[in-house]
């Protein structure tokens, strides 16, 4: 039974969260992402970004104004290179930073498919330059 319901209302689109009491928690650094290039998962991961991460913080794949946090992107992550460590990031949080954990506000199948969505809008994929940092 849910704990807690959170609704985040998007453009013609109500986005329901249960965060379920006592389930699971993927903690492996190495998981693979469940929902890696699934279609529907992704069009879910970019509407949730955009709701929790980008109206806080981050700036949005097509945005020009800078975040007050990172691009998530560029070929500049500096805490994840593969999907299961940002899965971990997202879960616990960046110390001394804004970056808080979501472990237990969001359920782990909601991180997973923001992280497919990043990946997917990514534009750091092949054949395409890393950008440079931003100082």
């Amino acid at each position: 039974m849910p704990k807690t319901r959170m609704t985040f209302v998007l453009p013609g689109v109500c986005l329901f969260l249960a965060v379920v009491g006592g389930a699971t928690r993927v903690r492996a650094q190495n998981a693979k992402n469940p929902f890696a290039g699934n279609a529907e998962a992704i069009v879910t991961g970019k509407a949730t970004f955009e709701a929790v991460c980008a109206g806080y913080c981050h700036s949005t794949e097509t945005s020009n104004r800078p975040g007050q946090c990172p691009s998530l992107f560029d070929c500049e992550w500096k805490n994840g290179s593969n999907d299961g460590e940002v899965f971990h990031t997202l879960m616990e949080g960046v110390p001394k930073t804004q970056m808080i954990g979501f472990k237990g506000r969001l359920p782990d199948d909601m991180l997973w498919k923001i992280i497919a969505y990043l990946r997917s809008a990514s534009k750091c994929q092949a054949g395409k330059p890393a950008t440079a940092p931003a100082h």
